[in-house]
């Protein structure tokens, strides 16, 4: 019974998940939280573009 218990030192750990999937759940909460904090901004921009076009007969007077 102790040879069930005890693993040898030869065996490497079990993992729920495989190395190469851990990587790409980073590198996706990465991208998600960088697209949170940018889209934001450029919808804003988009807003305010659309909403204030800058007129090129206004700035013919300066």
């Amino acid at each position: 019974m102790s040879d069930c218990s005890t693993p040898s030192p030869v065996e490497r750990p079990k993992h729920i998940l495989d190395v190469w999937v851990i990587i790409l759940i980073i590198l996706a909460t990465i991208l998600f939280m960088t697209s949170l904090l940018l889209f934001p901004a450029a919808a804003v921009v988009m807003y305010r573009v659309r909403t204030h076009p800058i007129r090129s007969t206004s700035l013919n007077g300066l």
